[in-house]
Formats: C-alpha cells, sequence, structure tokens
C-alpha cells in the first residue's frame, strides 16, 4: 500500500473553527469554497489566527446525505459568531494519504479501509479530511490526509 500509506500517528491537540452543515451528496464538492470563504472571514473578524490545513470533518458515511463541517484550525480558542470553536485533544489516529484530485479520493479510501479495518481498533465519532494543499494547485499535485481518530 506505497500510494496511501496507512499508519497509527500520534496527533497534537489543536483548536477547530467551523460550519457544520448536512447536505445532499450531490451538493458537497459546491459547499466547500464558499464554506471556507465565509470561515475564513469570520475567524478575521473575530482576530483569530488559522494554522494548519483546512478540513472537513465527517460525522457518518456519506448516504444521499453528507454531515460535515468544514472550517480551519485556530491558534487558540476564541469566540467567533457563527462558527463552531472546538478544543481537540491529542489523540492516536490512523491517518492515509491521498496524492491527486478530490475526484479520486474513492480509490485511496478503497485502499485504506481494508487496512483500517484488519487492526480491530475502535473509531472516534467521526473522521477528517486535511487538505495540505492550497486551493489553486493542480488537482494532480493536490495532497490530503485522511484522519480516523481513535475512540
Amino acid at each position: 500500500m506505497a500510494g496511501v500509506d496507512p499508519h497509527f500517528e500520534e496527533l497534537d491537540a489543536w483548536v477547530s473553527a467551523g460550519v457544520r452543515q448536512v447536505v445532499p451528496i450531490a451538493e458537497l464538492a459546491g459547499l466547500f469554497t464558499p464554506v471556507y470563504d465565509q470561515v475564513s472571514a469570520a475567524i478575521t473578524q473575530a482576530g483569530a489566527v488559522m494554522v494548519g490545513p483546512a478540513y472537513a470533518e465527517y460525522f457518518a458515511m456519506p448516504e444521499d446525505t453528507v454531515d460535515v463541517e468544514i472550517g480551519f484550525g485556530i491558534a487558540e480558542p476564541t469566540a467567533i459568531d457563527g462558527l463552531n470553536v472546538r478544543q481537540r485533544p491529542a489523540t492516536t489516529a490512523v491517518v492515509g494519504t491521498h496524492f491527486g484530485g478530490y475526484d479520486s479520493l474513492d480509490e485511496s479510501y478503497a485502499e485504506l479501509m481494508p487496512w483500517l479495518e484488519s487492526q480491530d481498533v475502535a473509531l472516534g465519532d467521526s473522521m477528517f479530511e486535511w487538505y495540505l494543499s492550497e486551493p489553486d494547485e493542480a488537482p494532480e499535485n493536490t495532497v490530503t490526509k485522511l484522519v480516523f481518530p481513535l475512540a
């Protein structure tokens, strides 16, 4: 599994600031840019500092709809109107890496999931995609971390 390189990783504590929505799966791709713009503006207006990559947190396996929080890490807990701000504890997670466009993420999940299931570990209530590339990066050069915190 050289492509996804599934492994356990110790994650540092961090603070997230995002917007959670339940949307039809067909609308998910179009949601990211306007929500990231909204979150970024709210963080800036509150005087908070963005740190780390953009993220999407998924609270269930997507079917017809998807329950997702979209946002950024921030430097410290700060009350920000309209955003869910949460302190995330340090934890252990299963992490894989996807290289390439978002339209091929399903291939990386297909590679990662059998390995994850073979580890017989209890997972947390949600999982993350951490987007390590800039929005204007060519799709073939994007890097996305697939992060499954343990329970």
